[in-house]
């Protein structure tokens, strides 16, 4: 297997390991301030089912690229995390072992680190950029894409990240990602977005609320009568499309209004053409991505 692929797009999701998180981490409504929500998750004693840690393999005819690197099979080693991310373990529990970690997945698949076109991070934090040390180790010029708001409020703060659920002190040693600014070039109900690949067919856009700057795909593709398809990767934008039918964000972000704006702009995405809404963590997205189950959102109720 080499970097190089013909034909259409194609589309898979792999997992590395699975999450458990309290409910109300998963979703709130949106009529408390932040801290008030996080304080909710703190209080919360229940667990969800476990939940996938997805990333995505885009096969395209300019190369191979992730969306997200899942969470490292190092996670629950003593001394992983920063001492300052205390909420981990009280708030989050991985099960992931070695044969979940993305490289070694690639590598089942024949695929090297190396033979990657890059790799786009939604977000930095640790699940969904945890197989980044391996795979730089790997391919050491793999380009990494990460959006500026982003990588400015993250990326040059590695206190402030220790303590929002990133995990700095494993990332690449002067680790200089490149920056993502979206250009003018509407989308849908996205007045910008950022073309990863000359064809148009790998889009970057803007999905902000769970962190600021975090960041979504548009993936055109194909379905199994190679008609044409459309896949939307939000990332951690919606948790589940029944989150996203709701208009409930996750109950642990910074600005939950504009994370409710950004669940509007996916629907009205959707509202406009169909597509295939892939969300990182929904335990259904292996079979919404097998069907090619074109979301219909509804109105909260």
């Amino acid at each position: 297997m080499t970097g190089s692929h013909s034909g259409p797009v194609q589309l898979e999701f792999l997992t590395t390991g699975t999450v458990r998180i309290r409910p109300s981490m998963r979703s709130q409504p949106v009529g408390s301030f932040a801290i008030l929500r996080r304080l909710k998750s703190f209080l919360d004693r229940e667990w969800t089912e476990s939940l996938p840690v997805g990333v995505f393999l885009i096969r395209h005819s300019e190369g191979i690229f992730l969306f997200d690197t899942g969470q490292s099979p190092c996670c629950n080693d003593a001394g992983y995390f920063p001492r300052l991310a205390f909420a981990n373990g009280f708030l989050i529990q991985f099960r992931i072992t070695h044969q979940d970690g993305i490289l070694e997945q690639l590598h089942s698949c024949g695929i090297k680190a190396t033979d990657l076109k890059g790799v786009v991070l939604s977000h930095l934090h640790n699940d969904h950029a945890g197989g980044l040390e391996d795979l730089v180790a790997e391919a050491p010029d793999l380009p990494i894409y990460i959006s500026r708001e982003h990588w400015n409020t993250f990326g040059e703060h590695p206190v402030f990240v220790s303590i929002e659920g990133a995990t700095p002190n494993h990332w690449p040693r002067d680790f200089s990602p490149r920056i993502v600014d979206l250009q003018d070039n509407a989308l849908g109900p996205w007045k910008k977005s950022y073309p990863l690949t000359e064809d148009g067919k790998i889009v970057i856009v803007d999905t902000s609320g769970h962190v600021p700057g975090h960041i979504g795909l548009v993936v055109y593709g194909q379905g199994p009568k190679e008609e044409e398809v459309t896949f939307f990767l939000p990332g951690d934008a919606t948790y589940g499309l029944d989150l996203l039918d709701k208009e409930e964000p996750d109950g642990i972000n910074d600005d939950p209004i504009r994370a409710k704006q950004t669940l509007r702009t996916i629907k009205e995405f959707a509202r406009e053409s169909d597509v295939v809404l892939l969300p990182s963590h929904d335990t259904d997205t292996p079979r919404l991505l097998a069907e090619r189950v074109v979301y219909r959102p509804s109105d909260p109720k």
